[in-house]
């Protein structure tokens, strides 16, 4: 109920604003498809400025659609050829039909000021349309044979050929007539498989080409050429791409030559429901040979072929009032009508649809009105007045194809019933009452193959009714689905209906257009490089794809994201494969906007991450770049932004009242403490080197157990309580031994330079008393201290960029020193035991090696498994766990080592990444459990005001650490 009630909201606030799909995106460039609709077999040639494209329409009449265009991208209609077809009693729907047949594969020339076009009929054989204007009146006469997907060429000595066949190509010598002249030639029969058609024949330096395709849903584009137009002929594969459909080949199409030179090839791709569509796709000469698209590729989002004038945009129409005294050339009858039947005068501002034979469902009834859908939605309303319906009669709007479905009225004797159908039965029906006028709605949404049937009384307040009609691409009809407006008898003839209106809505505006806070799907992409578009594991929905095959250097982009409102997060839906995402903002391709690490898990559970973002205004272009090892296969499902995060969090902080991180947690006396650093809201400029980390002192926190009340014990040491120290108290970690507690914290002495101190207490809460002096031979950031069994304490150590660990090798300081580049050995934690006094060292600092399952050592390009910062050590079963955060790859790691020294064998990921630009952490047991303390960003949304958290930590039977998540 709460559903159907949240719908009916939603439908009575809908847009009265009518768009029609474009494919301009006002930049000069467009993206594919030019047309989002049911526009196949593209025939293209150019006449003067003008270009001309003729495309399939079967069995719907007026039939054989030719549009024409002064860019290539932006469309209008210049006339409907044919406007019935006559040669056979089934194109009236009397005692059969042409489902699946009629016109189709048409070629298009301008020969001695006259347009020809050939088409073929399975049934009827060949017919020759012919023009002096484009906009007619065209002449269309039947041929004395059939040429099957035929290519009419004239050549330049006169002769006319037409080359024509399905897998095995013929040409024939024809006259002015278009009568063969001689027997056909075979010219190419070495298929590489079946279904090789669709031939349009070119001639250019010499040589003789014919643009062909291997048909079918995962079709591809061959060019053939040859000096002779009898042969032999070479072959080429000239494109072969599924954009960002998968499995939907980009083929069967035409080239063209713009005035400027350019060439360029309009070819369509098989859409599904919505049809088969038309793309436009560049053309370069290479050897001799036609190669289509961009490096291999059919590109979606381009620049617009040259032009010597500006063209405004264009939209085909969709949206009619019925105004005229005749149809708009978007609409097409299914089959021929009857034309007493039907009438725009009758009832003035009305189309009158009159019942005359008896049909037994919609595909058997004459009048019935199409026209195409458009991509990627379309919403169609069509206002109904139903007082003219006789008993028996069936009226509405539908959706056409195999199958179909339908909103519309039954009249009975008794009374008149809304009824939702699909394929012919009933799925729902309400009563209508006395009412003389209804509105039905058909929503499609063409990337999930869905349509929605609505009903309205007053055209504000639309009621779902019925089921969802998932839209096929079915041969037995062979087009893409039509909205359809129909009113057919099955008891007496001569009931009517008027329609007042029919209202097509489309997306409006640019089509790489995205608002920032919507759900952009990654498979719409403007631009792909070295990815892959596949079937979708993250649900069960129509339609549902995501990219993958996301190896290093592979990236997807996103022209024109629209930032609407200033939104704090970015969110991603990505399955679990390794390495990261880099996001680029405009032309920067080298300082990331946002960095996304992608959980390192082989399986195909997906996930949403989260990371904080700077907020944006205005349009961006966006890159994801994938940055991993070549193992990595990332999947990517969507992204959006949004002003708070959308996610689920797998623990709540455990302190609200100030802001906390860094937490190093231990168990004293059987109670738990936990030494987390302050962070504070301040107005310093973010760097990489942590400016903005200004923390000043240090609460102490205790519980009695994991989830029971914590207590702030309030500040136990700050920065002017420092002899030695000039700023920034950042991560600490706490040691008792021998009756006393010890405090390890960093801070910048006055010259700037990160040292680490010590301080004591008699209490684990404090308050601490510092040394006046750092401990000799310390540095960087990040102390841990690690208690041996046999009582030795060690302290491990350092962090790169601001926590100046690149400064110190040998344990000497260099302020000139500089960070590793990406193919050096990775800068090395710290670590030195500590005397007896546990105020010094015992011996000079050693490097913590950290290695792969072969011994290497890591190198700094490998940032999510080389050393950043945050190391912490605990021991589990006898082996040593060296535990520390990837940096700027957002990742808590670990590896196994042992000894307290190391070397260190990486295992794997303990933490996926949290809110916030890196993590911090410690690990410790609880009676016979272990806990994982860590921090995020849930209550700022800022990387420098952070709050502390815990969760369970598990262990597998071999030792290594289950892979947690902040998230459910």
């Amino acid at each position: 109920m709460y559903k159907k009630f949240l719908v009916i909201v939603l439908m009575s606030v809908f847009s009265i604003s009518l768009y029609a799909q474009q494919s301009d995106n006002e930049d000069g460039t467009y993206t594919n498809p030019v047309i989002w609709a049911d526009f196949p077999d593209n025939d293209v040639i150019r006449v003067g400025d003008t270009y001309y494209m003729v495309a399939t329409s079967m069995y719907f009449f007026p039939g054989v659609p030719l549009l024409q265009s002064k860019d290539l991208v932006n469309w209008t209609y210049a006339a409907n050829v044919v406007q019935r077809f006559k040669q056979h009693l089934f194109y009236d729907l009397k005692g059969g039909n042409r489902y699946g047949k009629g016109q189709w594969a048409s070629s298009i020339r301008y020969h001695n000021g006259k347009f020809y076009i050939l088409f073929l009929t399975l049934d009827e054989g060949g017919f020759l349309c012919t023009a002096s204007k484009a906009e007619g009146p065209w002449e269309i006469r039947k041929l004395v044979r059939p040429y099957y997907d035929a290519g009419l060429f004239f050549d330049d000595d006169g002769r006319i050929y037409i080359v024509h066949g399905y897998s095995k190509l013929s040409v024939t010598a024809v006259d002015a007539n278009l009568a063969p002249l001689s027997r056909d030639s075979i010219i190419f029969d070495k298929v590489q498989r079946p279904g090789l058609e669709g031939s349009h024949v070119y001639k250019k330096d010499g040589y003789y080409y014919i643009y062909a395709t291997y048909g079918g849903g995962d079709g591809y584009q061959v060019c053939l050429r040859s000096k002779s137009i009898y042969g032999p002929y070479e072959e080429k594969i000239v494109l072969k791409d599924d954009m960002n459909l998968y499995g939907k080949g980009v083929h069967q199409g035409a080239l063209v030559e713009t005035p400027q030179g350019e060439w360029w090839s309009v070819i369509f791709q098989d859409r599904v429901g919505v049809g088969r569509v038309p793309t436009l796709q560049p053309v370069q000469w290479v050897d001799g040979w036609p190669v289509v698209g961009k490096d291999g590729r059919a590109v979606v989002t381009h620049i617009k072929p040259r032009t010597e004038a500006v063209n405004p945009v264009q939209v085909l129409p969709g949206s009619d009032e019925f105004n005229d005294d005749k149809l708009g050339m978007q609409w097409a009858w299914n089959h021929n009508p009857d034309d007493s039947a039907w009438s725009l005068g009758k009832r003035k501002g009305y189309l009158r649809l009159t019942t005359t034979d008896i049909a037994a469902d919609l595909l058997h009834a004459r009048n019935s009105l199409t026209q195409r859908i458009f991509g990627p939605f379309s919403d169609a309303t069509a206002a109904f007045d139903i007082s003219g319906m006789k008993a028996g009669d069936v009226a509405g709007l539908a959706v056409l194809q195999l199958p179909y479905a339908s909103i519309g009225i039954r009249a009975t004797e008794a009374a008149k019933f809304i009824v939702m159908e699909h394929a012919g039965s009933k799925v729902d029906s309400i009563a209508v009452g006395k009412e003389p006028r209804v509105f039905f709605r058909a929503s499609v949404n063409t990337q999930k193959n869905q349509a929605y049937f609505y009903y309205s009384f007053d055209n504000n307040t639309f009621i779902p009714l019925g089921d969802t009609l998932n839209m096929q691409f079915n041969l037995k009809m062979f087009t893409g689905n039509r909205f359809t407006l129909f009113n057919y008898a099955t008891a007496q003839s001569g009931g009517h209906v008027d329609v007042d209106w029919f209202h097509l809505d489309t997306r409006q505006g640019p089509p790489n257009l995205f608002k920032a806070s919507s759900r952009i799907a990654a498979d719409r992409y403007d631009d792909i490089y070295s990815a892959h578009v596949v079937p979708g594991n993250d649900g069960s929905e129509p339609g549902a794809q995501e990219i993958s095959h996301l190896t290093a250097g592979a990236w997807i982009r996103f022209n024109q994201v629209d930032f609407d409102g200033e939104y704090k997060y970015l969110l991603l839906r990505v399955a679990p494969r390794g390495g990261h995402i880099h996001v680029y903002l405009d032309k920067d391709s080298l300082n990331p906007y946002a960095t996304i690490a992608v959980p390192e898990q082989p399986s195909l559970k997906y996930m949403t991450v989260s990371v904080p973002v700077k907020p944006l205004t205005g349009r961006h272009r966006l890159t994801f770049a994938f940055k991993g090892n070549t193992p990595s296969t990332a999947r990517f499902n969507w992204f959006t932004f949004a002003d708070s995060n959308q996610q689920a969090y797998a623990s709540p902080p455990l302190v609200s009242h100030i802001y906390t991180a860094d937490p190093s947690a231990h168990l004293f006396n059987g109670k738990i403490y936990i030494y987390p650093s302050h962070d504070t809201a301040v107005q310093t400029k973010e760097s990489d080197n942590g400016d903005h980390f200004q923390m000043a002192d240090y609460h102490i926190f205790s519980m009695d157990s994991i989830g029971s009340k914590i207590t702030d014990h309030g500040a136990a040491l700050r920065v002017q309580d420092v002899p030695w120290a000039a700023k920034q108290l950042w991560a600490p970690d706490a040691a008792f031994s021998k009756g006393k507690y010890y405090l390890y914290f960093p801070a910048k002495d006055k010259q700037g330079v990160f040292k680490i101190g010590v301080a004591t207490s008699k209490q684990p809460t404090g308050p601490f008393v510092a040394e006046k002096e750092p401990i000799a031979g310390s540095y960087s950031i990040d102390p841990c201290v690690f208690k041996d069994d046999d009582g030795s304490f060690y302290l491990y150590f350092g962090g790169i960029w601001g926590g100046q660990l690149q400064n110190w090798d040998n344990n000497r300081y260099d302020a000139t020193a500089r960070l590793h580049e990406k193919k050096e050995v990775a800068i090395l934690p710290r670590v030195a035991k500590l005397s007896g006094d546990m105020k010094s060292f015992d011996s000079a600092p050693l490097t913590v090696k950290i290695t792969d399952s072969t011994g290497r050592l890591y190198n700094e390009q490998e940032n999510d498994k080389r050393f950043f910062e945050a190391a912490w050590m605990h021991k589990y079963k006898g082996k040593y766990y060296f535990s520390y955060s990837t940096g700027d790859t957002h990742n808590i790691v670990y590896a196994i080592g042992d000894s307290p020294y190391g070397p260190f064998t990486y295992q794997g990921v303990i933490l996926q990444p949290v809110e916030g630009w890196t993590n911090h952490h410690s690990i410790i047991q609880v009676g016979d459990k272990w806990y994982l303390f860590y921090h995020d960003t849930q209550l700022s949304g800022k990387t420098h005001l952070r709050n502390i958290k815990v969760m369970e930590l598990k262990y597998n039977s071999d030792g290594t650490i289950q892979t947690l998540s902040a998230f459910k």
